[in-house]
């Protein structure tokens, strides 16, 4: 044994001593002793795997010394004298604190190079302590903080935890919440409540019946509850458990929901909660909806369940009149706050009162008139505050009358805004819910919104729900046969306030959005002005105006010629002068071909590989512009879904029910009614092309995309370079992508093969802008530390991953992301090979040191907030402890499941240079 260790051992021995004085000077030589690299190293040395069977001194040996000091001074403590003065009291508790300050330090250094100790013997001392009640009440404080943050907070530990020890964590932090000792802080343990039952979810096969159990005993109480902090944790807690036992348990989770629905709608009525618990509270809600009314299912004939129908009615009317009044006070806070405020309700609020509004809205449009007895939901426990007091009811109103009410022009921004957000949710998500009859009042509402905004946020919202009414009333045409005319007069009003809104920066994205809808339902017959949006500079190319354009060529035919004295020539056949091909006119708009004029030594990059397109969308529309038939080429390059898939790669999905999608397609699984199909729209007559058909192409168009796609990039070559900010990287990847597009669209539809296309222009030019972005890898490797490096190389490489493997379902991308590869150099894997070494080099190298104050008062009060919302669980490896020190990560993808989210490389530098 070396000299070291020795040292220790005999250190070690004196902790053990019946002499208190003797331990004490043993304690603060065994800290000297462990700060000592020699000791570490030795220690290391002797723990490692190559050691084993070896009987030197260990880490673990040295912890079972600390175990016995622990109990020596537990037990001289216990033989002490129970009544003594303040002063020996204050002595003692700060020995107690001595003692866990002792036992934390250890783990610390023990750890902070990654886990030596025995997670086995780690819980084992934890829960001796925590179920003794004297060392609970001495101890419990600290314990339960080390346990947070030096056990569970370990990505190899949480792995090595069994079930067993899990469900043993469970009954003990259960039973010491519900029991009546305030030994520990119960901030604390709600804390661990959460952690640990987020280990039982993920680690084990769950334990659900004493978790509904326990939920239904400690929130039946939350009225109780004067620490806010507790209820937030144990809600996030019960969300955490009630998505997994979702899948399996669907009836119990049903039933838990009715029985706490009431207390929690009292939480957040009346107890004022943060932000936080708030937003628990709604994702609470939305998990009941989803797993009582799956994809808005309404009677158990379509999947919707209910434990007891009664009942959850009522909690419905609740739930519902509690979402108008705080829809109503958010608005009405915002009215007296001074300076600039967002109006908005956030989303998942949004999302939770359109599903509920789905529930109780009826087929038809008339109002229905509901009293809600309030007290008898709040009154439902012996001993609650409003046990016993008259009932108060409130008569509400509900229909799509009452919800056209709220959209009134003589309303506020703070009061109509939520409700057209509330009104495009319902039209977006249950289109076939909104009457037939509903849709012309519906739509002259916000047609006279449109017509009269004023500046502010209204108009924006307006068009958002104007553009999902389109779509509505798209999915189902034969709904409003009878109404056609009216609406038909509607839409062209609107129609042309949407053509004017183009020109302005604030609404042209929404307002073009609006016009794809109503170009897509063909609600109107198309005003022949509406291609001059798309042949001057009215607005510049982007995704909505890409998309807008998509739907026009997929609907109308081409004219030839858009005539300056606005007339139209669609035979060919003009008086006077020449005109340009509308065709030529529109693939120069979208390569803004005619930019060099008004640029400085064409100083800047295209517009068009400045900002991101939906995969190969204006690939397909340029190539598609150059054949005879551009409306049959097109849709034969979307593929099988034609528009629809690129019409809504706009939308991005909703976050607000969160991974409850998979869920509800179970429940629809089990469902014995039939769903109805999807109503088709109007191009039904309009048959995809098969890859046999021939496709003619317009005389000379070819060649003139061609040389305008090469002035693109050879203007982008000439531009960029690895230190100009106004041309970042991010260009090089989208111009390539877009020649490859190209390429890939004249292949799938017969005009080259795929050996012509290697020996193209376009080809070489593409490789050249690879070779370019390659040199950019280089650069990369030398800037790792500046500031915004490690961001930019991540951007690209998600551009590059999109490209490589796109998976949309059209008839080009298996070809474009071949065409893709193959230009890409054989350097580049090198290069990001070398960046990866670098990156996994410096994250080695950041061995946090191990924080030896102990932050008690810290973890009292935190709330779910302050942690950060999406605040990894683990530590990793040799960063074991940079929760210690405040190091929050953000969770990675959630790929091995069993240990955890992972963690990127490129995550971790993102997050440490921001």
């Amino acid at each position: 044994m070396s000299l070291a260790l020795n040292d220790l051992l005999l250190c070690c021995r004196g902790l053990e001593s019946d002499k208190a004085t003797e331990r004490k000077k043993e304690t603060e030589r065994f800290r000297l002793l462990l700060q000592s690299p020699e000791t570490i190293q030795e220690l290391d040395r002797t723990s490692g795997p190559k050691s084993k069977g070896s009987k030197q001194l260990t880490w673990d040996a040295v912890f079972r010394f600390l175990q016995r000091y622990v109990q020596k001074e537990t037990e001289s403590m216990q033989s002490s004298k129970s009544n003594v003065t303040a002063t020996t009291l204050a002595m003692r508790q700060k020995k107690m604190a001595d003692i866990c300050s002792l036992i934390k330090f250890f783990i610390c250094y023990a750890n902070k190079r990654g886990p030596r100790l025995k997670c086995s013997e780690l819980l084992k001392h934890v829960m001796e302590i925590l179920q003794n009640s004297y060392c609970s009440s001495a101890y419990g404080e600290h314990y339960s903080s080390l346990l947070l943050k030096d056990i569970l907070s370990v990505r190899k530990y949480w792995c090595d935890i069994t079930p067993q020890q899990w469900h043993s964590l469970l009954d003990l932090y259960c039973g010491l919440f519900s029991s009546s000792s305030k030994s520990i802080n119960r901030v604390l343990v709600s804390r661990v409540i959460h952690t640990v039952v987020k280990g039982c979810c993920m680690q084990t096969n769950g334990f659900n019946n004493a978790l509904f159990s326990f939920f239904s005993k400690a929130l039946l109480n939350a009225r109780q509850e004067r620490n806010l902090t507790v209820l937030e944790h144990l809600v996030s807690a019960l969300n955490v458990f009630l998505r997994s036992a979702a899948m399996n348990c669907r009836m119990r989770v049903c039933g838990l929901g009715e029985e706490l629905l009431p207390t929690i709608l009292y939480v957040w009525g009346d107890m004022r909660p943060s932000k936080m618990l708030k937003k628990e509270i709604v994702g609470f809600f939305n998990l009941q909806i989803c797993v009582h009314h799956p994809k808005g299912a309404k009677t158990q004939d379509t999947g919707a369940h209910a434990e007891d129908w009664t009942k959850w009615q009522s909690l419905l009317y609740n739930l519902y009149d509690a979402l108008v009044r705080e829809i109503g006070h958010i608005g009405s806070r915002g009215k007296y706050v001074t300076g600039t405020r967002h109006i908005a309700v956030k989303d998942n609020l949004i999302e939770l009162t359109a599903d509920v509004c789905r529930q109780l809205f009826n087929d038809d449009s008339d109002t229905h008139v509901l009293e809600v007895t309030q007290a008898s939901l709040r009154a439902t426990q012996m001993g609650s505050p409003t046990h016993g007091a008259a009932s108060k009811r409130r008569r509400i109103e509900i229909g799509w009358e009452v919800l056209r009410d709220h959209l009134q022009p003589q309303h506020s921004d703070f009061d109509i805004i939520p409700w057209l957000q509330i009104t495009a949710v319902l039209a977006s998500k249950y289109p076939s819910m909104v009457p037939g009859k509903e849709l012309v009042p519906l739509l002259s509402v916000l047609h006279q919104l449109l017509a009269e905004q004023r500046r502010g946020e209204r108009g924006l919202y307006v068009l958002r729900c104007l553009r999902e009414v389109a779509r509505c009333q798209a999915h189902d045409p034969h709904k409003a046969q009878v109404f056609r005319a009216e609406l038909c007069r509607l839409w062209v009003r609107v129609w042309a306030l949407a053509v004017r809104g183009v020109s302005s920066p604030q609404t042209e994205s929404l307002s073009l959005d609006l016009l794809a809808s109503i170009v897509h339902g063909g609600l109107i017959n198309m005003d022949r002005e509406f291609w001059k949006i798309f042949s001057g500079s009215a607005c510049k190319p982007s995704q909505s105006a890409a998309l807008c354009l998509a739907q026009a060529l997929l609907k109308c035919p081409v004219p030839k010629s858009l005539i300056s004295s606005s007339s139209w020539d669609y035979m060919g056949v003009t008086e006077g002068a020449a005109s340009a091909n509308l065709k030529e006119i529109l693939i120069a708009w979208l390569l803004m071909s005619d930019q060099s004029d008004e640029m400085e030594e064409s100083s800047r990059p295209h517009p068009i590989v400045c900002r991101d397109f939906p995969d190969n969308l204006t690939a397909n529309i340029l190539v598609s512009l150059t054949l005879k038939d551009t409306r049959v080429g097109l849709k034969f390059l979307l593929g099988a879904e034609g528009g629809e898939s690129a019409f809504h790669q706009e939308q991005p999905p909703s976050d607000a029910k969160d991974n409850l999608e998979e869920v509800e397609r179970l429940y629809q699984q089990f469902s014995f009614d039939t769903l109805p199909s999807e109503v088709q729209g109007a191009d039904e007559s309009l048959k995809t092309p098969s890859a046999d058909c021939q496709f003619a192409a317009v005389p000379g168009l070819r060649q003139k995309l061609e040389q305008s796609l090469l002035s693109v990039a050879d203007n982008l070559l000439n531009c960029y370079s690895p230190d100009s900010q106004s041309t970042p990287p991010e260009c090089l990847v989208r111009c390539f992508s877009q020649l490859t597009g190209v390429l890939a669209a004249y292949v799938s539809t017969g005009f080259l093969t795929e050996e012509q296309a290697h020996r193209s222009q376009l080809f070489t030019k593409a490789k050249a802008l690879a070779q370019d972005f390659s040199g950019f890898l280089s650069s990369v490797k030398v800037k790792m530390t500046e500031e915004g490096a490690m961001t930019t190389l991540k951007s690209v490489m998600k551009l590059c991953t999109q490209s490589a493997s796109r998976k949309s379902k059209d008839n080009i991308s298996p070809v474009a992301s071949g065409l893709f590869i193959m230009i890409l150099p054989a350097s580049l894997l090198s290069e990001l090979a070398e960046i990866c070494k670098l990156v996994l080099s410096s994250i080695s190298k950041r061995v946090n040191v191990a924080d030896e104050d102990d932050h008690m008062d810290d973890d009292l009060e935190m709330t779910r907030t302050q942690q950060g919302d999406d605040v990894d669980l683990f530590d990793e490896g040799e960063e074991s402890h940079s929760s210690s020190n405040g190091t929050q990560r953000q969770k990675g993808d959630n790929n091995d499941t069993s240990c955890g989210p992972g963690f990127t490389a490129l995550d971790y530098m993102k997050k440490r240079k921001t």
